[in-house]
């Protein structure tokens, strides 16, 4: 439901901007909207409960050097928020099967996991998952469009994990 509604918010922003004479095309609105998220500060993450995903290379679940900071930031945020929780979320593009790349979107979520945990956040105040090539944020097939999907996003939520499952 979460995927629908940001699939569909993104589509009405692409909408918007092309009648606006923007013309821009949903691929570059999405990586409009990842930049502005990464230049957040971790407060105005904390307050928007919106955190920027992180990408990945085709077929890796390695954190590039480029989407460290956005990390840090988040581990920021957790450590000023401790009763905060981080639901950190897998996802692969369309090429491959389903069990790699449900497979591959698990190492990618556990990952982004380790490398917080590494930041000095407790690992119990974060859930991992693995959705695979289920949850695509764009069916575009080019190769923007499926570095769109190779991604982690992210949850944050007050509510304690008794409460939510």
């Amino acid at each position: 439901m979460r995927a629908l509604t940001l699939t569909l918010a993104l589509a009405v922003a692409a909408s918007l901007a092309a009648s606006c004479g923007g013309r821009k095309t949903f691929v570059e609105v999405e990586q409009s909207r990842r930049t502005d998220l990464a230049s957040q500060s971790s407060r105005e993450m904390a307050q928007s409960r919106r955190l920027p995903p992180i990408a990945f290379e085709d077929d890796s679940d390695v954190i590039v050097d480029e989407q460290k900071p956005a990390l840090d930031k988040i581990a920021e945020l957790l450590r000023n928020a401790p009763k905060m929780r981080l639901i950190i979320e897998g996802h692969t593009d369309d090429k491959g099967s389903d069990e790699s790349n449900y497979a591959l979107s698990r190492r990618r979520a556990a990952a982004v996991k380790t490398y917080i945990v590494s930041k000095g956040i407790r690992p119990d105040v974060m859930r991992t998952y693995g959705y695979g090539k289920r949850r695509p944020i764009t069916e575009d097939s080019s190769e923007r469009g499926r570095a769109l999907n190779r991604r982690v996003e992210f949850i944050l939520t007050p509510r304690d994990w008794d409460s939510m499952f």
